[in-house]
């Protein structure tokens, strides 16, 4: 973990090489270094927490826990998992079955509303890889407004990216998009007090997303990128996006976006 204050500037950037399969860093703003220090190594412990919540690879996992025993019976979990499963509902539904925790098999996945219990049918598994950075920014934002923060930058990996203010030399956070196929520079999003996420393939990733219409691979070489005051929203429908970039509005207007794009490499 690297840290460092410049005073100066009244700069603290925090910075960890793997946080949700990615690079997390933050760049908050004020005059106590102590108390960003420590603020920052709350944050880094919230990101942890959800993760080993959400990640359904890790063995000691709570999600991991409901896919291995959730073909067998149906099972119980945290509130905070649950009302994640039902906000990933709500998206699978809003998005008409474009977002899909479940790796294509949504319609396999029985819940029990009145015990919070979740039954996978025909080997169907949860997956929260399109939905935990979202919801892990969404969660660093309130800690940081909680602890009157109100410039900072906090970046997974160039993918998922919540901006509170703005730069100290601008109107706002400037984000550079880049091809990952070429490197080259496509566009570029200025954010302020809102969030970002972009998905989409790249040469050493060129399949990760699955279509559940068919149940195969979006192998398009596309990037989708939302920008949303809700960093869930945004997490989320970039997921759907790559799925499905023809003629979005109709479902998009569910939402409250500031703006999409779509970008083909």
């Amino acid at each position: 973990m690297y840290t460092n204050y410049y005073p100066s500037s009244q700069l603290f950037h925090g910075s960890v090489p793997k946080a949700m399969g990615t690079r997390l860093d933050a760049l908050l703003f004020g005059d106590d270094a102590d108390r960003l220090e420590s603020l920052w190594q709350s944050l880094v412990a919230e990101v942890r927490r959800l993760e080993r919540m959400m990640n359904r690879f890790a063995t000691d996992s709570d999600l991991y826990a409901v896919n291995r025993d959730g073909v067998i019976y149906p099972v119980g979990m945290k509130d905070e998992l649950w009302d994640a499963l039902m906000d990933c509902r709500r998206y699978n539904s809003l998005t008409e079955g474009r977002f899909d925790a479940a790796l294509g098999r949504w319609q396999q996945v029985e819940f029990d509303t009145k015990a919070k219990t979740v039954f996978l049918r025909s080997d169907a598994m949860l997956d929260l890889g399109g939905y935990a950075k979202g919801y892990a920014l969404k969660r660093v934002g309130e800690l940081l407004k909680q602890h009157s923060i109100d410039r900072a930058l906090v970046n997974f990996g160039d993918s998922s990216v919540l901006a509170l203010g703005t730069h100290p030399h601008g109107d706002c956070w400037s984000v550079g998009i880049d091809n990952p196929y070429d490197h080259r520079r496509v566009g570029e999003i200025r954010l302020r007090d809102t969030a970002m996420s972009v998905s989409g393939n790249m040469p050493s990733h060129t399949a990760h997303i699955v279509r559940p219409s068919t149940g195969e691979m979006v192998d398009e070489q596309r990037m989708a990128v939302v920008v949303a005051a809700d960093a869930v929203d945004a997490e989320a429908l970039t997921t759907a996006l790559m799925v499905d970039a023809a003629e979005p509005e109709s479902w998009l207007r569910n939402f409250a976006i500031d703006e999409y794009r779509i970008y083909n490499c």
